[in-house]
């Protein structure tokens, strides 16, 4: 059996697992239990590197993301595994702390955040103030983070922060673990409107160790970079998983709901709007696809084809979510209902990693002169 088939295989049995659980578990917290749970299906462990216990890859990641969009389910999987583990992985051999964090988060032992943005970085990720200043045995961290991602009870936060340049630069920046606990870190978690955990994270003085070292100091964003273009691509995956829930519910919705005698669906209007809906999420699907496809090709080819989809799908979810509410009418906006769950998960996709105008912006820059 050929790679390819037996890589379809893997996605094929992880959507089915994956939907089976969420129908049987719809509106599950996030619980110790449940990640306790998911750890010895081994759903923690998918797309980590082999010598960290994973199997498959970055498309059977997206194979779980899409599911977990369709079941619109609130488990911090993408914000723990789809990125911090992804950021662990950049790990350099000898660096252990980052190595066995790995293996522990796919265990299901420890929960690792992301606390990658800042305030006046807006999307930037490499518009670092947060420094670290070397003091012996180790760093002392000084700054602050916005959005990090899987805050709610995680153990250790995964901090950018500059070694050396300018504000901007892409060059000086290293990541280090933190522990949450430790003097000096603030981490306060919230959740977000489409039922994301993040957190603001201050670090006051904080001192590390040179083993919290994640990948090369001074020269980690690259491997930061595809980290968040792979999770990016996940988080695109949500929302194509999300839109294919609501064009079914809404589908569903006006087939049933009678108006002067007749179904909704009855109206032409009505009908050519579920068209565009169809229409709108196969072209996400082809753009994922085709941007997943890419992922391995150079820097550039890579982050062009993750802009040309994030680009699109996060508008498009927006407009889709939308759309299934007003078809739907006021009931729609029921937090009860699922497709009003749907269209909060779809409107936040046009902002989460880029909303269209700084992914249009990126796709300028990377355009040949």
């Amino acid at each position: 059996m050929s790679q390819a088939m037996q890589a379809d295989d893997l996605s094929n049995e992880l959507r089915a697992t994956i939907r089976r659980w969420l129908q049987h578990h719809a509106g599950a917290p996030c619980s110790a239990e449940t990640w306790a749970e998911w750890a010895e299906m081994g759903w923690l462990a998918v797309g980590l590197p082999e010598h960290a216990g994973g199997l498959g890859g970055l498309a059977e990641q997206a194979a779980m993301a899409e599911e977990l969009g369709y079941g619109l389910s609130s488990q911090p999987w993408l914000e723990h595994v789809g990125l911090s583990a992804a950021l662990l992985a950049t790990a350099l051999p000898g660096q252990d702390l980052a190595n066995e964090l790995l293996a522990q988060q796919g265990a299901g032992q420890v929960r690792v955040a992301a606390g990658l943005y800042e305030h006046a970085g807006r999307y930037e990720a490499c518009h670092v103030q947060t420094t670290a200043t070397p003091v012996p045995g180790g760093w002392r961290l000084q700054g602050a983070k916005t959005l990090v991602l899987g805050a709610a009870q995680c153990s250790h936060v995964l901090v950018l922060a500059r070694v050396a340049g300018q504000l901007a630069d892409a060059d000086g920046l290293a990541l280090f673990a933190v522990t949450a606990q430790a003097s000096g870190v603030s981490l306060h978690a919230q959740t977000s409107y489409d039922q994301r955990q993040v957190g603001e994270l201050r670090l006051q003085a904080v001192e590390v160790g040179v083993a919290q070292a994640v990948g090369e100091v001074g020269g980690a964003w690259p491997a930061v970079s595809q980290a968040l273009d792979a999770a990016t691509l996940l988080y695109c995956a949500d929302a194509l998983g999300a839109m294919q829930r609501a064009m079914e519910l809404t589908r569903d919705y006006v087939a049933q709901r009678r108006q002067f005698g007749q179904p909704i669906m009855a109206n032409q209007v009505v009908r050519h709007r579920l068209v565009e809906m169809f229409v709108a999420t196969e072209q996400a699907r082809a753009l994922n696809t085709l941007a997943l496809r890419a992922f391995e090709a150079d820097a550039k080819q890579r982050q062009r084809a993750v802009s040309l989809a994030k680009a699109f799908i996060g508008p498009a979810a927006r407009r889709l979510g939308q759309d299934a509410v007003q078809l739907h009418g006021a009931i729609g906006m029921s937090n009860e209902l699922p497709v009003g769950q749907a269209c909060k998960r779809l409107s936040a996709a046009a902002q989460w990693f880029g909303d269209e105008s700084w992914h249009h912006e990126r796709l300028l820059q990377l355009s040949p002169p």
